[in-house]
C-alpha cells in the first residue's frame, strides 16, 4: 500500500499547493510561461487511477534527463516510486493519455518530484528556475515564447550533432544558464536583424529587458548562456 502520508510529508506546503491546484485539472503551467512573467515556473501534472473525463487525464509523463554527459528519455507513471525527486533536463515535456493524446510542453531544465497525495493520485511537479512553455497539444494554447524556445533548442542540435563535446558542455548547465543563452542568442538576432524588430517588436523589448535583468540578478549564470551562444554559434539562423 503506498504511504500517502509520507509522500505529503516529504513534499511539504508545495506539494500540498500542487494537489490542490489539481483538483478539477489534468495538468497546469503555473508562472513563467508568458513574456511578461519572471522567476522560477511550474509543471503540476496528476495521474489518476481512473480517469476523470473533466480536463486532461495524464497517464504517463515523458521527460529528459542526462547521464554521462548524454541525453535520455525519461518516463513517470503511477508505478514510479514516491516519494522520488531528482533532476530533468532541458527539451520537451510529453503529457500523455490513455487513447495516446497528448500535451508538450518545453523547458531549459530543473527538478521533478513525484508524490503520491491519496491511494489514487500521484502529483507530478516539474519546477525550474527558466521559463516553461506551453507547446503542442490537445487541450491547451501556445504561449508567445514557444516559438523562440523550440528555435533555439533546434539551434543546439546542431553542434550537439557536430561538434565534440557540445552535448556534454550543453547537459553540464545550469537551467537558468541556459535560459540565458538563449536570451543572449534573442538579442543578438534582433540587434542585426531590423525585419525581426519591425515583426515581432513586443518580443524583441522583452528580450532587451529579461537580458538586463538577468545579468544584474543573475551575472554567472548570464555570462556562462553568453558564452555558450557565443562559442557554439547559437545565434545563427
Amino acid at each position: 500500500m503506498t504511504n500517502t502520508s509520507g509522500d505529503l510529508v516529504a513534499g511539504g506546503p508545495a506539494l500540498r499547493e500542487a494537489a490542490a491546484k489539481l483538483a478539477h485539472l489534468g495538468f497546469l503551467v503555473v508562472g513563467g510561461s508568458h513574456p511578461e512573467e519572471t522567476g522560477s515556473a511550474q509543471l503540476l501534472l496528476a495521474l489518476r487511477s481512473r480517469p476523470t473525463l473533466e480536463h486532461f487525464d495524464t497517464e504517463l509523463v515523458e521527460h529528459w534527463t542526462t547521464s554521462g554527459g548524454r541525453g535520455h528519455l525519461a518516463e513517470i507513471t503511477r508505478a514510479t516510486p514516491t516519494p522520488h525527486t531528482e533532476p530533468f533536463a532541458w527539451g520537451t515535456i510529453r503529457a500523455v493519455d490513455r487513447v495516446e493524446a497528448f500535451n508538450s510542453f518545453l523547458t531549459f531544465g530543473g527538478d521533478v518530484m513525484v508524490a503520491a497525495v491519496a491511494p489514487d493520485t500521484t502529483i507530478v511537479v516539474f519546477e525550474s528556475p527558466a521559463p516553461i512553455v506551453r507547446s503542442t497539444g490537445h487541450s491547451q494554447s501556445v504561449d508567445p515564447l514557444t516559438g523562440e524556445v523550440g528555435a533555439f533548442f533546434a539551434r543546439m542540435k546542431v553542434p550537439i550533432d557536430f561538434q565534440d563535446g557540445a552535448e556534454q558542455r550543453i547537459a553540464a548547465m545550469a537551467p537558468r544558464a541556459l535560459y540565458g543563452a538563449m536570451l543572449a542568442a534573442l538579442q543578438r538576432r534582433y540587434a542585426h536583424r531590423e525585419a525581426l524588430r519591425v515583426a515581432h517588436p513586443a518580443i524583441a523589448a522583452w528580450a532587451g529587458r529579461e537580458a538586463h535583468r538577468m545579468r544584474e540578478e543573475h551575472g554567472a549564470d548570464w555570462d556562462a548562456g553568453d558564452a555558450l551562444t557565443a562559442d557554439l554559434g547559437l545565434d545563427r539562423d
